[in-house]
């Protein structure tokens, strides 16, 4: 694990569909959770100020 914090929520929604799904449900949340990771940094480095 790292030093960061990780939300009870999200830890416990991994461990959901880990128990669910197994490892192809890992896998497919990880697809998922990087798919959306790319959108949200976007969306986060349109509203950061223009630094020109």
């Amino acid at each position: 694990m790292t030093d960061r914090d990780i939300e009870p929520e999200i830890a416990e929604a991994v461990r959901s569909v880990a128990n669910r799904y197994g490892a192809r449900g890992l896998e497919d949340l990880i697809v998922l959770a990087e798919e959306q990771l790319v959108v949200a940094r976007r969306a986060l480095q349109e509203l950061a100020p223009d630094t020109d």
